[in-house]
């Protein structure tokens, strides 16, 4: 988006725990890193979320003919494993796969009840801290974003 940046991410952030902690609140935060965000993209996921922004048929089979049809082999001390097909991810360093990336996770927000930021790969989720509940709940929304990311299921709504 023009004129966001990593640091208006960070100011804004900055703003939201200032406020809750002027409040007399305390606050919990979790930062989420995704372990080779790139490289862990499910392709078949992906597609299903990119038919559901009806971009159209000729974009998505594009898209799908893109992701589609690598293959990889490893190479160990000298001796090399069968070719087998590449299902996840996508291709770092060409222009389409930071967009893939971002459609892939542009649903966390609908998944969690508590405050979260995203840019690009870095996502920070957090909520003032009044009672336990308040805890429990950000545990909930982070037992919820590892099940959904783990086996796929949809946003559910709250």
């Amino acid at each position: 988006m023009k004129g966001r940046s990593t640091l208006t991410n960070l100011l804004e952030t900055l703003e939201s725990w200032t406020n809750l902690l002027e409040e007399g609140f305390g606050i919990d935060v979790v930062y989420l890193d995704y372990r080779k965000a790139f490289d862990t993209v499910p392709h078949k996921r992906l597609l299903e979320k990119i038919r559901g922004l009806a971009l159209g048929n000729v974009i998505s089979t594009w898209i799908g003919d893109f992701l589609q049809g690598g293959k990889t082999k490893v190479c160990v001390r000298g001796s090399y494993s069968v070719w087998i097909d590449v299902i996840s991810g996508v291709p770092q360093g060409s222009v389409l796969g930071p967009l893939l990336f971002l459609i892939f996770v542009q649903d966390l927000p609908d998944w969690v009840k508590n405050s979260l930021k995203m840019f690009a790969d870095d996502t920070k989720i957090w909520t003032m801290i009044a009672s336990q509940d308040d805890a429990d709940s950000l545990q909930h929304d982070l037992d919820r974003l590892v099940g959904k990311v783990a086996v796929g299921i949809q946003p559910c709504e709250m």
